[in-house]
């Protein structure tokens, strides 16, 4: 919308203005994010004018996580998907949004990707609440990931279930949210469902070998049988001793790649070796940090990502290029196919689940794993060098000029 101001309201406005929000359709919300050009080298840009968009919503995994909530909208009930919610405020007090709910988000556009628009953070206001009866099922595991293969891909039931099981493998820890994310198996075949992001009642955390009760509705995500939206109880501390595996880099992508697509290891690993690059810098508000790790900085291999490592400021601040470490989590291998649609290649990944612990090497020196005749590794003013032949080269093998 174009906004014309005289020379005395522009003065006006320079002490205080109330922006006006222009109200859209679904439809045009989109068309309008879209045309959002996103600069070069970005995935994404953001519109400048507020704009409040009604919708009913027609899909949404029901997760409500600290306050917020991703939905999609359309201008009719059903299932088109035509403008995303990304993590959108839900009023204080109100319970997860369902489909069929008729909602207002006030924020701001966004051209994500060139192919998805979305409002990011906006406030949502909740005009029209459906009705929907649910029943609560109790199953046991097995019964339960045989109906959420019955499923398609993405598809939630209406109805909650309780399982109750033996806790095979913590995939991230209890965080600062009381969440949790864990795994129980069927006996029968082995298979794992997932508990995803659960709430844990009065923050006790869950261990392998606890008992749980695990009440949510079932996701197959994308051939990943889960109980989301729900809540966790540990009934009986389990006994179960954990051993801690050393390995190196090598050998912990071996590990990984040994699992199923998206599978975690049931054993611990420390792993050992130099950190190549940082993948996700130091989150203060979540006390982690995520980088790549490789056995020899000469021939950095960037196969191996070290997820989400919990650490203090303190220790992030000591986490450099060059720096040896340890790392003690599970592993696992994660997996995402390509999408042409959208132009994102295949991941095939070795990592650390979310939640590991770290022992930082604090020598200056690098420990050489190449030969020392033929090359010699330090850290200068924070970088690593690699000195072959008289020449200083980068950790990633480029030629240092003085």
């Amino acid at each position: 919308m174009k906004k014309i101001f005289t020379f005395a309201a522009m003065l006006c406005a320079a002490v205080t203005m109330n922006a006006e929000i222009t109200t859209m359709t679904c439809a045009e919300a989109k068309e309008a994010a879209l045309a959002i050009e996103i600069p070069e080298g970005k995935n994404s840009a953001t519109g400048t004018d507020s704009v409040a968009i009604t919708g009913y919503v027609t899909y949404t995994n029901g997760t409500l996580s600290r306050g917020q909530q991703t939905f999609w909208l359309d201008d009719n009930k059903g299932t088109t998907q035509t403008f995303q919610a990304y993590w959108c405020n839900i009023p204080e007090g109100e319970d997860a949004l369902n489909v069929g709910d008729k909602v207002t988000i006030k924020g701001f556009l966004m051209n994500y990707n060139k192919t998805t628009a979305e409002m990011k953070n906006g406030d949502t206001e909740i005009l029209e609440r459906v009705f929907i009866k649910r029943d609560t099922m109790v199953a046991t595991i097995c019964e339960v990931i045989e109906e959420g293969e019955a499923l398609n891909a993405m598809e939630i039931t209406n109805d909650f279930f309780v399982v109750e099981g033996i806790v095979s493998s913590v995939v991230s820890p209890l965080n600062q949210y009381k969440q949790e994310t864990f795994s129980l198996t069927c006996e029968e075949n082995s298979k794992e469902l997932k508990v995803y992001n659960i709430l844990m009642k009065d923050s006790v955390e869950a261990f392998i070998g606890d008992k749980v009760s695990v009440f949510g509705k079932i996701q197959n995500y994308n051939g990943t049988i889960e109980i989301i939206s729900g809540t966790a109880e540990v009934l009986e501390k389990g006994n179960v001793k954990i051993d801690t595996i050393p390995v190196s880099v090598a050998q912990a992508v071996g590990v990984a790649m040994a699992l199923d697509n998206n599978g975690v290891s049931k054993d611990l690993y420390a792993v050992t070796g130099y950190v190549d690059s940082i993948a996700i810098a130091y989150s203060e508000q979540y006390g982690n940090i995520s980088f790549f790790m490789t056995d020899d900085m000469a021939n950095p291999t960037y196969d191996f990502e070290a997820y989400r490592v919990k650490v203090t400021a303190e220790q992030a601040a000591l986490i450099t290029v060059g720096r040896k470490v340890t790392v003690t989590a599970a592993i696992q291998h994660y997996y995402k196919a390509a999408d042409p649609d959208k132009e994102l290649p295949e991941i095939n990944l070795a990592e650390t689940v979310a939640g590991g612990s770290i022992e930082i090497f604090y020598g200056e020196g690098i420990e050489n794993t190449a030969d020392e005749a033929k090359a010699l590794k330090r850290i200068e003013d924070g970088q690593v060098v690699i000195i072959r032949n008289g020449v200083r080269y980068n950790a990633l093998g480029a030629k240092i000029e003085r």
